[in-house]
């Protein structure tokens, strides 16, 4: 037992003497904001939605293209055409073509399309607030929870303290004869009591200290001191403001009417399905050409005549030969030319498949508004479940507070009629239990109070900027 009593101080100083980095909610809501990863993630997914929204991922600019395609070919020919070039024939082409197609009128399908890239670019930024949201409230809960036990931990401390000195106290009462055994293992039962449970709520503490690391995205082995204490100061609300600012500033159902009016933009886009569309395509083509084959000399493309004898030697009268045997030789050539056209498409039946889109659209568009119209009434009960429980838990915080001072003061009282002998060891233990069971009450309360008032800060879109000033 003399070994337990030495350690267990011992104990509880090395577990919190990591604490050495102070950490208050304003510093945990900064660092989770910064490093946690569904935020980056959505940062991500923010940044892609504004680079497709641009006009030419709707399609309101050219197309511009460049086609390059070499052809090479070696032919051997013995040709039945007499025209044709007998022998091996290289020939070696370089075709270029620049292409440009832009279309004029699709049924309005552009400028909606870019109204909906606009629209899915609000949507994300939307659905990037509501994981901003919902990482501050867990910061705020988790920071919460960890006050919570850290102030059970000093209340459990508190209570083996007491438990301590009477121990001590009965074992010097029973060298001297006023006590007995019965009153030694008396406390000492209580002592084993309250050290286990200290304890056990260390772990308790540890394991949300950890907890919170997860959502700070920092090493689960991090400790910190909290120099604030398990306090909040709940302000009144009036529920018609609360239901107010719900309706304009819930995160969620903001994206829900940018969803609904998404759902009319792909209304829109299947309606232009009934319109033509014109477009335009022009360019300019050419080409480098080269054959390599036998032809006869030529200059300049002109035959070679020379003498090969003399009409009755006359040299007055010469044979001229124009027939030599041919030879390789490579001729170039190139080709040019530009184009210009407009297309014209009018869908003007195809099965009905534009008549069902368009009737399915507006099917998506109407379960859309039904959907908002859930969503509606669903926060309508949400805020006042949690407006009702947030004034309950106003009411017991109050009289749990109450209630903890009047049983720390009568612990005080009790500590002192027990030394003169008017209350017995068994009267003094239940009224440290009640001083117990007062504070932990008053804490689980306060930190019920804080959960609500996220709960109620969420749904009217105000946790981003409460978080400030509950940070400081």
């Amino acid at each position: 037992m003399k070994r337990l009593v030495t350690f267990l101080p011992y104990f509880l100083c090395v577990s919190l003497a990591y604490a050495q980095e102070p950490l208050t909610l304003e510093d945990a809501i900064k660092r989770g904001l910064k490093n946690n990863f569904d935020i980056q993630i959505q940062g991500s997914l923010v940044e892609i939605a504004k680079n497709n929204n641009n006009a030419g991922q709707a399609g309101r600019l050219p197309n511009i293209s460049l086609l390059v395609t070499p052809t090479n070919s070696i032919v051997q020919r013995i040709p039945a055409n007499p025209f044709a070039v007998p022998g091996r024939n290289r020939s070696h082409s370089i075709p270029g073509q620049i292409d440009v197609g832009w279309t004029i009128f699709n049924g309005g399908r552009i400028n909606i399309t870019k109204e909906q890239l606009e629209k899915l670019e609000k949507q994300s930024e939307g659905n990037a607030s509501i994981v901003v949201q919902n990482v501050l409230q867990s910061i705020i809960l988790g920071y919460s929870q960890v006050l919570l036990e850290k102030e059970r931990l000093e209340v459990r401390k508190k209570l083996l303290d007491l438990s301590k000195t009477r121990y001590e106290q009965v074992k010097l009462r029973k060298t001297v004869g006023s006590a007995i055994t019965f009153d030694v293992l008396q406390e000492e039962s209580n002592f084993l009591t309250d050290s286990g449970n200290l304890v056990l709520q260390n772990l308790n503490y540890r394991n949300a200290v950890r907890n919170l690391n997860v959502l700070l995205n920092e090493p689960a082995a991090t400790t910190y001191t909290f120099p604030q204490p398990l306090r909040f100061e709940a302000p009144s609300f009036n529920y018609l403001d609360l239901e107010q600012k719900m309706s304009g500033n819930n995160f969620t159902l903001k994206n829900q009417y940018l969803s609904q009016t998404i759902l009319r933009t792909n209304t829109q886009l299947a309606q232009s399905g009934l319109y033509p569309m014109l477009s335009i395509n022009f360019g300019a083509q050419g080409s480098l050409d080269w054959l390599n084959a036998k032809f006869r000399p030529s200059d300049n493309g002109i035959p070679i005549k020379s003498t090969v004898g003399y009409l009755l030697d006359d040299p007055t009268q010469p044979v001229i030969s124009t027939s030599y045997a041919p030879e390789y030789v490579t001729l170039s050539g190139n080709s040019y030319g530009a184009y210009a056209n407009f297309n014209l498409r009018w869908t003007l039946f195809n099965g009905g498949q534009i008549r069902r889109s368009i009737e399915n659209a507006k099917k998506n568009e109407m379960i859309g508004q039904l959907t908002t119209d859930k969503l509606k009434l669903s926060l309508q009960r949400d805020l006042q479940s949690s407006y009702d429980l947030y004034e309950q838990r106003r009411q017991i915080v109050e009289i749990t507070k109450i209630n903890q001072r009047a049983t720390e003061l009568n612990l005080s009282l009790a500590e002192e009629r027990y030394r003169v002998g008017y209350i017995n060891a068994i009267d003094l233990r239940l009224i440290q239990l009640n001083y117990l069971n007062a504070s932990l009450a008053n804490l689980e309360a306060v930190f019920n109070l804080i959960g609500t008032y996220t709960d109620l800060m969420s749904l009217t879109g105000s946790i981003i900027e409460q978080a400030e000033n509950m940070g400081k």
